[in-house]
């Protein structure tokens, strides 16, 4: 079984819509999915770790990464480009916002699919949040964000796409819309809740794990 989580920091039911990215709509109304909720201030780092430890973390910044993380350890999963560190932590690891979103989507696409004939991936795409922080042209980047999405979940046989936040509601890097997009073969614990982010772990656990 090829099985992927996939983390879009900052994608937004609300731009969504307005976009109308092709792919994405079509897992919207063939998937199962959801609203995760993530209150502001929300980093990428914390937010990340929330799912990677299946609890809740505390707002910090980028870390040092000494151990792997729960999630990665127990599913045996290959980590791909997850934002709880600068440079970013995994079998690929960026500079945080150096790369543009389609460098970073061109570099994530192919070590995702390099990998999974190896085990689990879990990845990360942080380029989208850090464009429209920067005030990036939205609709064009959610079309990049689309065609990548449908190279990959045609790729696997098991998904979960999430956005552990909405988008940017500012410029500062804490600050984004407290919603974010929860897709994927899996179904939520509770099918009228908003997902927590620990949520999400423990669901790729038992997608990976049985």
């Amino acid at each position: 079984m090829k099985a992927l989580l996939l983390g879009v920091d900052g994608l937004s039911y609300t731009s969504f819509m307005k976009c109308n990215p092709r792919f994405l709509l079509t897992l919207f109304s063939s998937t199962f999915r959801g609203v995760i909720v993530n209150r502001r201030p929300q980093h990428p780092a914390s937010s990340w770790l929330s799912v990677l430890e299946m609890k809740e973390v505390p707002l910090t910044g980028f870390t040092s990464v000494s151990a792997k993380p729960s999630l990665v350890q127990e599913t045996g999963s290959i980590p791909i480009n997850l934002p709880i560190s600068n440079p970013t932590y995994g079998e690929l690891s960026l500079k945080y916002g150096e790369l543009s979103l389609q460098e970073e989507i061109n570099k994530v696409t192919e070590g995702i699919l390099n990998s999974l004939d190896d085990g689990p991936v879990i990845a990360g795409v942080s380029g989208l949040d850090v464009l429209l922080h920067r005030g990036g042209e939205k609709c064009q980047a959610y079309s990049a964000v689309d065609s990548m999405l449908r190279k990959l979940v045609n790729a696997v046989d098991e998904f979960i796409l999430f956005s552990p936040f909405g988008e940017p509601k500012s410029g500062n890097e804490n600050d984004h819309e407290d919603y974010g997009i929860y897709l994927g073969t899996v179904q939520r614990p509770s099918e009228h809740d908003t997902v927590k982010l620990p949520e999400i772990g423990y669901l790729f656990l038992k997608l990976v794990k049985g």
